[in-house]
């Protein structure tokens, strides 16, 4: 279990770089490496969803206090929406981190967030299959 949690520590930084490298740049060369990335990115964000499924919100948020910028990077792809069931993992991710009883105002802040970045990949996902019915 210990070396499972250094792992993906390790991936996690290593997943947060490329993000922040796809985020700043909308070259060909960022596209094609997203779209050559993108399977081993589902498969971190199971790995990341397994273990989040485990902890409360603020163990969460304690152990990788930028999870956030993570997430919503990821759910602003829309290469990594576009692939295969990573909205849903993103979906299960975002819904680990939401405070079910808030305490405070930033734990209400943070729900709040997380609702919006639901709803921007619902829409997503919505326009998805409008654009199916469509095509």
């Amino acid at each position: 279990m210990a070396q499972d949690s250094v792992d993906l520590s390790c991936d996690y930084q290593f997943w947060m770089q490329k993000l922040s490298v796809w985020d700043q740049a909308s070259t060909l060369e960022t596209q094609q490496d997203t779209c050559l990335h993108v399977a081993q990115f589902q498969e971190f964000l199971r790995k990341m969803y397994e273990a989040l499924k485990e902890m409360d919100s603020n163990t969460v948020i304690e152990r990788f206090p930028t999870i956030g910028q993570l997430l919503a990077k990821a759910c602003w792809n829309p290469f990594i929406l576009a692939y295969d069931e990573s909205q849903k993992i993103l979906i299960w991710c975002l819904c680990c981190l939401i405070n079910k009883e808030p305490q405070n105002s930033g734990q209400s802040k943070l729900n709040s967030w997380i609702q919006g970045v639901l709803s921007h990949i619902l829409s997503a996902l919505r326009f998805d299959k409008e654009v199916a019915l469509f095509t």
